[in-house]
């Protein structure tokens, strides 16, 4: 009886974090917006500001927001969060001009850093206390490609709301779809994960450093082997990144100078999502045979590359299909690296330290949008890729210093497929 209660306790919550990964990446407005930006006379070099302004808003509140979940709770973070992206995307109606929409993507930001890492550090411990760590690649993949499919039919769906009603009703949607997610949140439980270091040996002193603010237990990992080994990782990660995340935004006007509709690009992305939710499903299989090191060398060989034969611009159906695989070949990567990260910090400073990681990415994404939109006007797009596939391999060397210098393993062998 108390096995059948237990079981209907751990689907309940797997379902649970299943829908929140729903309503986090539910995003009409996604694949539109830089054309909803580009019809008001925003520039796209004023874009790359902006989106700049998007990521140091994030890189001013990672920390402070990783802090806050870990003090006061990991759901309070999100709950602001979704309401903060209500309240932006209602600014988006409201204004033309470029001053209030660097105030409307500041927070925007803001809130991304709000509900950034709080999620997976809920989950991770909740699946802590239920003595299920095991399971967490296999789950963190079904609720990544259930959000790749959320967002992709979103952004499908926001291509049909601009089609046949307005820009009023996208931006309108994505606002209540934020405020539903906050109320998701409530229902989620938040346990206290027992006290398992990392290191057995050392209890005491994992015991004494859970005693000390969370800041100063922060610093102190950070300072210690296990963390410092951490951050050549998140640098090379977020260098990675640098090779996707701007490409992303920028194919909606690649894609319209091609002659493509708004409904088709936007039925490009949903591809997208799609795609990446079958990588993210998959994910799980491979992460649990294959070590970081075999992933990021074999996802940089294959992304950069694509992002050569896409700068040579050599017809519109291989040019998507680069683009398709470019933007979700990476999933595979991202659930190695934050399995790897969860399995090499304590949860008393678990979401401080996914911030810190956040606050890496936050940093090198944010002046890679800026240095993007500069590169697309003054170099065209064939020769901005060109150079972003060598940030790629830069982004694998610095990882390769975790990976070699760290000398630890990634994945146990045993994990349930």
């Amino acid at each position: 009886m108390k096995t059948n209660l237990f079981k209907s306790l751990k689907n309940k919550n797997d379902n649970l974090y299943y829908t929140l990964s729903i309503f986090m990446n539910l995003d009409v407005q996604r694949s539109l917006f830089v054309l909803y930006l580009l019809q008001l006379g925003i520039t796209q070099g004023e874009i790359g500001i902006l989106q700049s302004f998007l990521f140091f808003s994030c890189v001013a509140l990672e920390i402070p927001s990783g802090l806050l979940a870990d003090r006061y709770g990991r759901k309070l973070s999100l709950v602001i969060g979704f309401l903060g992206l209500s309240i932006s995307g209602v600014g988006f109606l409201l204004f033309s001009s470029f001053i209030p929409f660097a105030i409307i993507f500041c927070l925007f930001g803001a809130s991304i850093a709000m509900a950034s890492g709080s999620d997976r550090a809920l989950l991770y411990d909740n699946l802590l206390a239920e003595h299920r760590t095991e399971y967490y690649p296999k789950i963190l993949s079904r609720a990544r490609a259930i959000g790749a499919i959320s967002l992709g039919f979103s952004m499908l769906l926001g291509g049909v709301l601009q089609d046949n009603w307005s820009w009023d009703i996208v931006y309108i949607s994505f606002a209540a779809s934020k405020l539903i997610g906050a109320f998701v949140v409530t229902l989620i439980p938040e346990m206290t994960p027992p006290p398992t270091p990392l290191n057995h040996d050392k209890k005491s002193s994992i015991d004494n450093d859970n005693a000390k603010p969370i800041f100063t237990s922060l610093i102190i990992f950070f300072r210690s082997k296990r963390g410092a080994f951490l951050i050549p990782l998140f640098i090379g990660y977020a260098l990675f990144e640098l090779s996707t995340v701007p490409l992303f935004i920028y194919g909606q006007p690649f894609f319209s100078i091609q002659g493509l509709e708004v409904s088709l690009i936007a039925g490009i992305y949903a591809a997208v999502e799609a795609i990446s939710a079958v990588m993210f499903i998959a994910a799980g299989f491979i992460c649990s045979r294959f070590s970081l090191g075999i992933i990021a060398f074999t996802t940089t060989a294959i992304v950069a590359p694509l992002l050569f034969i896409l700068s040579l611009n050599i017809g519109v159906i291989t040019s998507t299909i680069s683009f398709l695989l470019i933007m979700s070949i990476p999933a595979i990567y991202e659930t190695s690296y934050e399995t790897y990260i969860h399995q090499n910090i304590e949860s008393h400073i678990r979401a401080s330290c996914i911030s810190a990681a956040n606050l890496v990415n936050s940093v090198i994404i944010g002046i890679s949008y800026t240095a993007f939109g500069g590169l697309l006007e003054a170099y065209g797009f064939s020769q901005t890729l060109i150079i972003v596939a060598a940030c790629c391999f830069i982004g694998l060397l610095c990882a390769s210093v975790t990976l070699i210098l760290g000398g630890q393993q990634i994945f146990e062998k045993n994990t349930p497929g």
